[in-house]
């Protein structure tokens, strides 16, 4: 029988939290924080997942009474990306280190599910999936809906031992990269990611208000993943408007596939029985 402490304990309600994080995205490669061949050496060393190839684009920042303090980094990987000889097989890979340069997380495009979404749908569905650190399970982040005069959503659910936590970002029609962050249980708006106008490399404020629960820090390194890629989502408009062009018209067969993105579509219970 539980004691007296734990019902106590239990019955304690969330506390309502508040963030404001920042991810701000350098203008030029010439910014003060990129880094030599000997500091990337070290890196790599430190985590496997800071790969050669990978170019530290922004700073990840959290404000604190009044104050942002540095609180990590996002990079990309570039020979995906910059690299890559055959534009339509373009696939964008942004990771998230912490100030200390420990791995956080991962977001993913997965660009053969998004060519076969947008070429069935006859719109454009961008698909990524995020890894997190110490997190057992894949986040999906898809776009569900946008088009002429309808205003794109994306989506995501976050697994916890409690169950399901749905969470909506709606695009905010108006000149700016705005999304308000909705949970989908009761349809409440707990959160804004709002894309600075002016801002020439990119910025995007993240300002979140709920309890605890929601602002799991699995949600929020998602968010900022998210946050990150945007800086990059008009050229993947682009590749998938072009490529299911000349897939209708028979011109081109599809995405080659990488093993990486290979591995994230196979089946887990056929691995387990090998």
């Amino acid at each position: 029988m539980a004691n007296q402490e734990e019902i106590t304990k239990k019955e304690e309600p969330l506390v309502e939290i508040k963030r404001k994080i920042i991810v701000d995205l350098w203008r030029t490669r010439l910014h003060g924080e990129i880094i030599g061949i000997k500091q990337k050496e070290e890196y790599m060393a430190k985590s496997r997942q800071f790969n050669r190839d990978l170019e530290l684009f922004g700073e990840v920042k959290e404000e604190k009474n009044g104050e942002e303090e540095t609180i990590g980094y996002v990079g990309y990987r570039q020979g995906l990306w910059d690299e890559e000889q055959d534009k339509l097989n373009r696939r964008l890979v942004i990771k998230l280190f912490s100030k200390s340069m420990y791995y956080q997380g991962t977001i993913e495009e997965l660009i053969g599910r998004e060519f076969t979404r947008s070429i069935s749908a006859r719109k454009d569905f961008p698909c990524f999936t995020v890894l997190l650190d110490n997190h057992d399970y894949l986040i999906s982040v898809n776009k569900t809906r946008g088009g002429i005069f309808v205003p794109e959503w994306f989506v995501f659910r976050l697994t916890t031992e409690k169950g399901l936590i749905p969470i909506i970002l709606k695009h905010k029609i108006g000149p700016g990269i705005d999304y308000r962050v909705v949970n989908a249980i009761g349809q409440k708006q707990f959160g804004m990611i709002d894309g600075k106008k002016f801002d020439i490399g990119g910025k995007f404020v993240i300002t979140l208000k709920a309890k605890e629960d929601l602002l799991d820090n699995n949600i929020i390194r998602t968010l900022i993943l998210f946050a990150a890629s945007l800086k990059f989502h008009k050229d993947i408009y682009d590749k998938i408007k072009t490529g299911v062009k000349k897939m209708r018209k028979g011109e081109w067969e599809g995405p080659t596939l990488s093993n990486e993105e290979l591995l994230l579509l196979r089946n887990p219970r056929a691995i387990l029985r090998k």
